[in-house]
């Protein structure tokens, strides 16, 4: 017997707890700095969105989870500057 699972039984897991990508993003933002990093950040930010939105959360959940997800890259940075100082 096969189960086909709806899409209102899946559930993504949040971008500010992909460890992976929370780093590949802080190291990629201590490389740059000034326009370069926030030119960056906005594409990243809006590819982000976009891809949660396409999953099915509505824009203001969306957003939210880009703001945790700037958030994780910060304390991610944050670290990084003290584990180089």
């Amino acid at each position: 017997m096969v189960r086909k699972m709806s899409s209102a039984n899946v559930r993504a897991f949040p971008i500010d707890r992909q460890v992976f990508l929370v780093r590949e993003v802080a190291a990629k933002l201590e490389t740059l700095h000034g326009d370069k990093a926030t030119s960056f950040w906005k594409a990243k930010a809006s590819e982000l969105l976009d891809h949660i939105v396409g999953s099915g959360k509505d824009r203001t959940s969306a957003s939210d989870e880009v703001r945790r997800f700037f958030f994780a890259v910060q304390q991610e940075m944050h670290m990084l500057a003290a584990d180089a100082g």
